[in-house]
């Protein structure tokens, strides 16, 4: 009697298992997921800036259709994207950019750490430069970029979720603010990357899925 009694439950355990994930599963099949390209619009949304050791501030930034986005041992970059029309809290699924490789072959070897600018409503680079030094603050999560990129095409970052994640978590971010995206180089001498800007023709573009 105590067996059967025993197969009895666990076969009631068993079928509310099965019931508990085919309602997860439904759930999940009609989550709506938002999907949007967002581009950088205008020329002092893209800069770059540089490190020098003999300069008072340490630092010079740069923007202008004669700048391009570059990565290397002293230059770093940024791009910000606006009227980012994610809800506060959202859940980022996927997100990246695109960027178009302007490199040689000895100039293609990104290598940074990609931050998001740690506010709730980015400035452009024309108002303040690229890294901490200017006055930017990053985000604790970040991703790095060091893999070998081709020249004359676009080409995609690693996933951007995390530090857009911490963004938009933010207690006071709001549907319509902008992100900055800073590329931080590691410095390091035999690497870079050059991607072109805004004001030739190739403006960066976030793309970005959340529920």
């Amino acid at each position: 009697m105590q067996r059967k009694s025993t197969i009895g439950i666990l076969v009631i355990a068993i079928l509310v298992i099965g019931i508990v994930v085919f309602f997860t599963i439904a759930n999940e099949s009609n989550e709506t997921i938002n999907k949007k390209t967002y581009k950088v619009n205008d020329e002092h949304d893209n800069g770059r800036t540089f490190t020098v050791e003999n300069s008072e501030l340490g630092y010079g930034n740069e923007n202008g259709s004669w700048v391009l986005l570059q990565l290397s041992s002293s230059y770093s970059f940024g791009v910000k994207f606006d009227d980012i029309d994610i809800h506060q809290g959202a859940i980022i699924k996927t997100a990246y950019i695109e960027l178009f490789s302007v490199g040689t072959p000895f100039n293609r070897y990104p290598n940074c750490k990609i931050y998001c600018d740690d506010t709730d409503n980015a400035v452009n680079f024309y108002e303040i430069g690229v890294l901490d030094i200017c006055g930017r603050k990053y985000t604790d999560n970040y991703t790095g970029w060091n893999s070998t990129v081709e020249y004359d095409k676009w080409e995609k970052t690693p996933s951007l979720v995390k530090p857009i994640q911490e963004i938009v978590n933010r207690n006071n971010w709001k549907s319509g603010n902008k992100i900055a995206f800073l590329f931080v180089s590691e410095g390091l001498l035999g690497y870079r990357a050059t991607f072109q800007n805004f004001e030739n023709g190739y403006p960066a573009k976030l793309y970005v899925e959340w529920t």
